[in-house]
């Protein structure tokens, strides 16, 4: 049977690595502070970070989100260790200026232009569909010409075959060379 309480099984690789004095007190700072910041934080803002980088991870099959939700999570942490406030990251969509005249002037213009190049382009559209369906059905009927030659010269050949088939059996002496 398992002894959950029993510190073996809680050890990881690094646990058996020597530490100095100093790099013990700062892991265990590291612990505290950790321990710290996740009292600190409400479950919600906790969860839900962590939450959404695991279906991002699972979806991507990346590891990446969650790798930065655990960062994000320990750089907050040792700052509230050290007493500092938490970093709130805010993005602020630039400020759109007033255009100027000249920036009106352009807009316009080029709506204009934008406008003048689409009615072109369904004139262009009108006056060629007649010429390609006029195509179309030349292309359509010269290939049923062609599929109507095809069939017959495939009769032809099959005509020939035949008598060439039946002549060497009344005349076996006469020897074909092909190709």
């Amino acid at each position: 049977m398992l002894d959950f309480e029993s510190p073996s099984l809680w050890m990881t690789p690094l646990d058996n690595y020597p530490m100095s004095v100093l790099e013990t007190e700062e892991a265990d700072k590291f612990m505290e502070a950790t321990f710290f910041y996740d009292a600190e934080l409400k479950p919600s803002e906790q969860t839900d970070g962590f939450a959404e980088a695991t279906l991002t991870a699972l979806e991507t099959g990346e590891l990446t989100p969650l790798v930065k939700e655990e960062l994000k999570y320990t750089i907050q942490s040792r700052r509230l260790a050290n007493g500092q406030s938490e970093l709130g990251v805010e993005f602020t969509e630039p400020e759109q200026g007033q255009l100027t005249e000249e920036e009106k002037e352009k807009i316009v213009k080029r709506r204009e232009q934008n406008k003048l190049a689409a009615r072109r382009f369904r004139q262009r559209r009108r006056a060629k569909g007649p010429v390609y369906a006029k195509e179309v059905n030349e292309l359509e009927a010269d290939n049923t010409r062609k599929l109507a030659e095809i069939r017959r010269l495939r009769k032809e050949r099959d005509e020939l075959q035949a008598m060439l088939h039946n002549h060497l059996l009344v005349c076996p002496t006469v020897t074909i060379q092909t190709g």
